[in-house]
């Protein structure tokens, strides 16, 4: 039988890491072949540390890389006034299975292709 592991993580499950352990426990998760779904994101520049590191940790035949898909909601101030984004979930999973359908501002629907794509299955 064919499943996909996926883990939810709260921001307080995250907020006590540093930078560094963050990105490693999402990249050995994600070459496990799991979904990480997180509360919030990443900052840029954590973001941008996992993209270097998955980059260095490919392996075309084990590990391919990683896909990351946010999905955001305006913040309205106070007065109404001015709009800023913020990120209410972040999804990161292996490229060779994660198949976006279709995003929206405030709708993401994603597919996860578990046939013959050598992702780890559960």
């Amino acid at each position: 039988m064919n499943s996909l592991k996926m883990d939810f993580l709260s921001s307080d499950a995250l907020i006590s890491r540093s930078s560094m352990e963050k990105v490693s426990m999402i990249v050995d998760r994600v070459k496990d072949g799991d979904l990480i779904v997180l509360e919030g994101g990443l900052t840029p520049e954590e973001e941008a540390e996992l993209i270097e590191t998955t980059m260095r940790e490919i392996d075309i035949e084990n590990f391919v890389g990683i896909d990351i898909y946010t999905l955001e909601k305006d913040k309205v101030s106070f007065f109404g006034l001015s709009r800023k984004k913020t990120v209410g979930l972040t999804i990161i999973g292996p490229a060779n299975i994660m198949s976006t359908v279709k995003k929206k501002s405030n709708f993401l629907s994603m597919i996860a292709n578990l046939g013959d794509t050598g992702a780890s299955m559960h």
